[in-house]
């Protein structure tokens, strides 16, 4: 017979309500007595209803982690460490850590605040939004405790946790201009995405700030996509012969660049330098290795809950964080010929 809560406050020589009190995360109660109950709830191998816990404990909070058009892969695994990082911050938490991933298509049919309400989450890290998608454009209004990953809204309760991908963006087409690159041609991913704008900004402002002419035609866009990059790549390139160097706004990006410059009879980095954004481990295994714009997903999703908290506690003063970045320099970058 499975062992009740009875059961558990009877042979631990407390009342019902303490036991319920402990697997509620109240804070009321002694350490030696939690430690006695908990040990006694292992032994009998008891486990409380979820459902009914959530119904009988206003203190019951939990924490959500949403990643909206889920794409992991061998060679990204970007969505998986910022799922890392979350559950860290709330594995030494008192807090419920849950996982959902949606769409653009479910967004339309339950809004953010449905979705949260029948789930019964507290708070909610959100990654992979695009400004088109319903859920952002609900979120610019939300009062629900929300902190989303690489992205912002207007509104002065939604926390963001981000590196300053401007600036990144920046600092590597710099690079390549000290670099004595002129041409430069850029892969970006979409155009509804917070980060691509924010990596084009940093782009064209390398550009402008050391009197390089800006050229449209030399920004394509690759929805993120390694197959879609190689044959824009291919295009571009073969249009554009004058491009000695490529800014990809994603790694993955640059790797299907890479595929076609060498399709191409192209060297990297003798003919061709190429910087890419994220620092995925494959980087490093290509050949010749990626030089890239590292960013640390397991510490964003760490900050990212560990905001969410704050902004459910009240403590709202610092909504935005950045998170630190560097340039990764390795093989597929040199000076121009």
């Amino acid at each position: 017979m499975r062992a009740t809560i009875r059961d558990v406050a009877k042979q631990a020589g407390v009342s019902i309500a303490t036991v319920s009190k402990v697997f509620n995360g109240y804070t009321d109660i002694n350490l030696e007595t939690k430690d006695k109950i908990l040990k006694i709830a292992k032994e009998l191998d008891y486990a409380p209803n979820m459902a009914a816990r959530t119904l009988s404990s206003k203190k019951q909070q939990t924490i959500a982690l949403i990643l909206n058009e889920l794409n992991f892969t061998r060679k990204s695994t970007m969505p998986m460490e910022v799922l890392d990082g979350v559950y860290k911050y709330t594995e030494k938490s008192d807090y419920e850590f849950v996982f959902y991933a949606t769409s653009t298509e479910k967004q339309l049919s339950k809004t953010f605040r449905q979705f949260c309400n029948e789930h019964n989450i507290t708070g909610a890290v959100i990654q992979g939004l695009k400004m088109t998608d319903p859920y952002y454009q609900e979120i610019e209004e939300t009062s629900l405790p929300t902190v989303l990953v690489d992205m912002s809204v207007k509104n002065p309760k939604v926390g963001t946790v981000s590196i300053d991908n401007q600036k990144a963006a920046f600092e590597a087409v710099n690079y390549l201009i000290e670099q004595g690159h002129e041409s430069i041609g850029m892969i970006n991913g979409s155009r509804d995405a917070d980060v691509s704008i924010l990596r084009e900004t940093g782009y064209c402002q390398a550009l402008k700030e050391n009197a390089i002419p800006l050229k449209e035609s030399y920004i394509q866009y690759a929805n993120f996509e390694e197959d879609i990059s190689y044959f824009i790549t291919k295009n571009l390139l073969t249009t554009n012969k004058e491009i000695t160097a490529l800014f990809c706004a994603s790694d993955v990006m640059a790797i299907g660049a890479m595929r076609a410059v060498k399709d191409m009879g192209i060297k990297v980095p003798e003919d061709l330098s190429i910087i890419g954004f994220d620092d995925i481990i494959l980087a490093s295994y290509v050949t010749p290795e990626l030089t890239s714009v590292s960013q640390d997903m397991r510490e964003i999703g760490f900050e990212a809950a560990k905001l969410l908290t704050e902004i459910i506690d009240g403590d709202d003063q610092n909504n935005n964080r950045r998170i630190a970045h560097e340039i990764k320099h390795r093989q597929s970058v040199a000076p121009k010929k």
